[in-house]
């Protein structure tokens, strides 16, 4: 007996399973469609949050500066009386 030699009912019993596979397929190919879809929207919208977070952070990098800013601000005061005391515009 050869591989070719084969029934018809055994013909036929192949071509249904090969039809059922390929439903099965499908079937599975669709689900997994289904399952990705909102995968990548998912994706998507954790690339636009961390888009914002790297920006909110980038925006927060120089926030040690307004420690500097604060102070030197609030020496120009004294530091104006002193000067015009210097040159004599204002009593001490």
């Amino acid at each position: 007996m050869t591989v070719l030699a084969v029934s018809t009912g055994q013909a036929i019993l192949a071509w249904i399973g090969l039809a059922l596979l390929l439903v099965v397929a499908l079937v599975v190919l669709n689900l997994l469609m289904a399952t990705l879809r909102p995968v990548r929207e998912i994706d998507r919208y954790a690339g636009h949050i961390l888009e914002a977070g790297v920006g909110i952070a980038t925006n927060l990098d120089d926030v040690d500066e307004l420690v500097k800013t604060h102070a030197l601000a609030t020496a120009v005061p004294g530091l104006a009386v002193a000067y015009l005391t210097k040159l004599g515009l204002v009593r001490p």
